[in-house]
């Protein structure tokens, strides 16, 4: 039998939840790459423009280090601001 409240779905007291939402969306979108990507793009881009020579070069070694790494911490951050239930 139901409860006339409406509280089916509540953890019993006492517990905690998980942080992570549980609402049946995906747990994870293609755009959530996004901000990596652009972050790590506009980087390497700030780099190949204020190189003195072989902007190129230094626009693909700048895209693989520290590119990687700031796309996946930028990627980490974006899915964490999209799981995490913060109210």
């Amino acid at each position: 039998m139901a409860d006339d409240h409406g509280d089916e779905g509540q953890e019993p007291p006492g517990r905690l939840r998980s942080p992570l939402l549980t609402d049946g969306q995906p747990s994870f979108h293609w755009w959530l790459l996004l901000p990596g990507v652009g972050v790590a793009v506009l980087w390497a881009l700030y780099g190949a423009v204020t190189a003195e020579a072989d902007a190129t070069g230094r626009f693909l070694g700048q895209l693989l280090w520290p590119g990687i790494p700031i796309f996946g911490a930028a990627t980490l951050a974006a899915w964490l601001g999209w799981r995490l239930d913060i109210d």
